[in-house]
């Protein structure tokens, strides 16, 4: 024990924690520390919730915070006998008290009538801001690129181009419509790509996001196709990015761009047509051309920088980096 050691070693009370964790890992990897840290986590978690369940008899769970980001622990609780349904919240910071004191005001007026109380009531989270072609239009006819290779064209169907760009295994940013809540880009400030060429994943660390070799990416996937994807524990929606899965085996190579190369598993986008209209057809002009329901959606960002907001955020990053493609608006910048 830490105890028995500080008196074996003698080193004083302060600073031995330091000494004690480096002397039992410094050998070891960090991959292999942050695995056992994991182990912890999804262990003491799921000990949790079954404690909770069975001491408040309710097996419908609504969770949220920092903790609930972490989707693989999310598919352990999901995976529990005792679980009938779970909602995870998809943003974990202060700014969602707001929407919590909202949806207590909610569930005290469904109860008050005695009507069950729906956990997932979010519906899409799109609620940011939002910029037309007018204004797209303008900047793009002022915009000072660095390069003189740069011409766009506007589209009468510029989810079907994406698609075909997509399907001819293109990288597309995409910014369209209001901006997306939440810890996760959900196609309308995303980075596209065709999930089914694994070495798409060093392409776009390269042009642009610069990620760590462990940090995978996820898919999104037409709502009515999700299970020929993935393994649910129980049936549940998995809008937001914050649930991983284990993929189907029959599958799994269609989204290797988007799968967790270690254990196979994936954080999916489900995307419902009442959700995202636009988002949705992309996808099924997708799915028409190249047989596959579900596309690599990664954040249209900078490694290290916020998610883009502005048709003039877009440009930048589309300027400064490798990207090729980028759909703004109904409108087509390319290099």
């Amino acid at each position: 024990s830490p105890m028995q050691w500080r008196r074996r070693t003698g080193i004083p009370r302060v600073g031995y924690l330091w000494r004690y964790l480096d002397e039992l890992l410094k050998i070891e990897r960090f991959d292999t520390i942050a695995a056992g840290v994991q182990a912890f986590v999804e262990h003491f978690l799921v000990e949790w919730v079954r404690r909770c369940i069975r001491e408040t008899g309710l097996s419908r769970l609504a969770v949220s915070g920092g903790t609930f980001m972490n989707v693989k622990a999310n598919q352990a609780i999901l995976s529990l006998p005792e679980v009938d349904e779970l909602f995870v919240f998809p943003s974990c910071g202060d700014e969602t008290n707001s929407v919590g004191s909202a949806y207590w005001y909610y569930a005290n007026q469904k109860l008050s009538a005695n009507q069950r109380v729906d956990i997932d009531g979010l519906g899409p989270i799109y609620w940011g801001g939002e910029f037309h072609d007018s204004d797209i239009e303008s900047i793009l006819q002022t915009y000072s690129f660095t390069s003189n290779n740069v011409r766009w064209e506007k589209y009468d169907d510029v989810e079907g181009k994406v698609a075909e760009l997509l399907a001819n295994e293109q990288v597309v940013a995409r910014f369209k419509g209001r901006m997306e809540f939440g810890a996760r880009a959900l196609g309308n400030r995303s980075i596209l790509a065709n999930a089914s060429q694994p070495n798409v994943v060093h392409y776009i660390n390269d042009i642009i996001k610069s990620r760590d070799f462990w940090m995978p990416f996820a898919p999104s996937v037409l709502s009515d196709c999700s299970t020929d994807y993935f393994h649910k524990p129980i049936s549940v929606k998995a809008s937001y990015m914050v649930m991983s899965f284990d993929t189907t085996n029959n599958k799994r190579g269609s989204i290797a761009a988007a799968v967790h190369p270690q254990d196979g598993t994936a954080r999916p986008q489900e995307v419902y047509p009442g959700d995202n209209p636009d988002y949705e057809s992309l996808l099924r002009k997708y799915q028409s051309i190249s047989g596959h329901g579900a596309i690599l959606n990664t954040s249209f960002n900078l490694h290290g920088y916020p998610l883009v907001y502005s048709p003039d955020d877009a440009l930048k990053v589309f300027d400064v980096s490798g990207l090729e493609y980028l759909a703004l608006g109904n409108f087509i910048v390319s290099k």
